[in-house]
């Protein structure tokens, strides 16, 4: 099975437009531009980090005069912007809905926009969320419920904004520890990680199977899905856990990870913004040399269609 075939499985969309004020929304809209952004919390603060791309050109003069605390590197202008507890909470309790993926944090043309996909069994969930948040009207603008486009055609959109890169490790299929995730594999699952990269929020792994495949003792979301959803605490210690502290430790922004079986080995792809890639690619080297794991490297490439035919 391969990922293009699980590309529409979680098949709606929820995307929010927030009700938020800074100079970095009012600089993409005034340049028309789209920025992506990320959640971070350190202590009590939580906040967004906006990627500024360096070589964005204003027609008003430097970018920095337009924006506040930033900090750069060589490619983005990094802008953060304090959010509120009462938001916060309710992109908690959005990721706590079954089947819900990584939120997706954009700014586009000046909106503050989140998006998570999720499969069409977990709306009367997701509902409950909005129905049970009493700040809803004051946090939202305009929350949209629709079809999926699917991942594939979200990163190739996500790609021409922020360019991708695309990494696949293969480590021996023996150090996955995980009973069930092990069962789930075995059977010709692929998995993804999914939940916010935070090491405070309880993260979870989603398992898709084929179609025809059931696990006994193991129920999917819901009777008409093939969709596996385990916590990591039902996983065990083992490489699920490891590559995402790697991310949390190194504040390494990704998009999209998944796990395969190939033979006697499992395979680690990775999707994750170009500028992270050799600092992820370090590290996880380092990290499996550690603990004697033989790693290889199977493909470093930047993000192009093509990957489908094969990953």
């Amino acid at each position: 099975m391969l990922l293009r075939d699980i590309e529409k499985e979680l098949d709606m969309e929820c995307k929010l437009i927030l009700n938020k004020d800074d100079r970095v929304l009012s600089f993409s809209r005034a340049e028309g531009k789209t920025f992506q952004a990320f959640l971070e919390i350190k202590g009590n603060d939580k906040f967004l980090s906006i990627y500024v791309p360096r070589d964005n050109q204003t027609s008003h003069g430097s970018t920095t005069r337009f924006l506040q605390s930033v900090t750069e590197n060589e490619k983005y202008l990094i802008s953060t912007i304090p959010i509120e507890d009462s938001l916060y909470d309710l992109l908690l309790a959005m990721d706590m809905v079954q089947s819900t993926t990584s939120p997706d944090i954009t700014v586009e043309e000046g909106h503050l926009t989140v998006r998570v996909c999720l499969h069409h069994s977990a709306l009367p969930e997701l509902s409950k969320v909005f129905k049970n948040n009493t700040s809803l009207k004051h946090l939202v603008r305009e929350l949209n419920v629709a079809p999926a486009s699917g991942f594939i055609s979200h990163l190739e959109r996500k790609n021409k904004e922020f360019p991708l890169k695309v990494l696949v490790f293969s480590i021996p299929y023996s150090n996955m520890k995980g009973k069930d995730a092990r069962r789930l594999l075995d059977k010709g699952a692929i998995a993804e990680l999914a939940s916010f990269v935070n090491t405070s929020i309880q993260k979870k792994v989603l398992f898709y199977t084929p179609k025809n495949v059931k696990i006994d003792g193991i129920k999917p979301i819901s009777t008409k899905s093939s969709i596996y959803e385990m916590d990591f605490d039902d996983l065990g210690v083992d490489i699920f856990s490891v590559l995402s502290n790697l991310f949390n430790s190194m504040n390494i922004k990704r998009f999209k990870v998944f796990f395969k079986k190939e033979g006697v080995n499992v395979r680690i792809i990775v999707i994750l913004q170009k500028y992270d890639a050799m600092r992820f690619i370090s590290e996880a080297f380092s990290y499996y040399q550690r603990s004697d794991i033989p790693a290889n490297l199977l493909l470093s490439n930047d993000y192009d269609g093509s990957v489908w035919e094969v990953l």
